[in-house]
């Protein structure tokens, strides 16, 4: 199982992580769906390191917490969730996470299982939050 080495990102400690979420899940005031979310996202982060995408994962939070990562570009445009679909479907490789637009509105390709794969509204661009009535 790889490990942390020298030459990556030092902003990611992934043993703090699991050690504080390892805190987190003893407290003594905790939900039963607190607890499963804990341990979601623990086994997730096992996971990630036993894939050997750990350093990926650290690029993958280095871009995501830079306002540029948020305002990403769209890969295809669409006038129907149908024709999106459609469109999915014909993948063979769909481009997960890729920022798409369906009736003018950015959704993120994504998949609940190896064989479904979905759209999902992305969040909004920092312009986007700033604007009056957005919190």
């Amino acid at each position: 199982m790889p490990h942390d080495t020298p030459s990556t990102s030092k902003k990611f400690d992934l043993e703090s992580v699991l050690e504080e979420l390892e805190k987190l899940a003893h407290e003594d005031v905790r939900t039963g769906a607190q607890l499963a979310a804990i341990e979601a996202a623990a086994k997730a982060l096992h996971f990630i390191r036993r894939t050997s995408k750990l350093d990926e994962f650290r690029d993958y939070l280095r871009d995501f917490n830079t306002e540029a990562a948020l305002v990403t570009r769209v890969e295809q445009s669409f006038a129907s969730m149908s024709e999106a679909t459609e469109w999915l479907r014909t993948q063979q490789d769909p481009p997960h996470g890729a920022t798409v637009e369906i009736a003018g509105v950015p959704h993120l390709v994504t998949r609940q299982r190896t064989d479904k794969w979905f759209f999902v509204p992305a969040p909004a661009s920092p312009e986007e939050s700033k604007a009056p009535g957005r919190s």
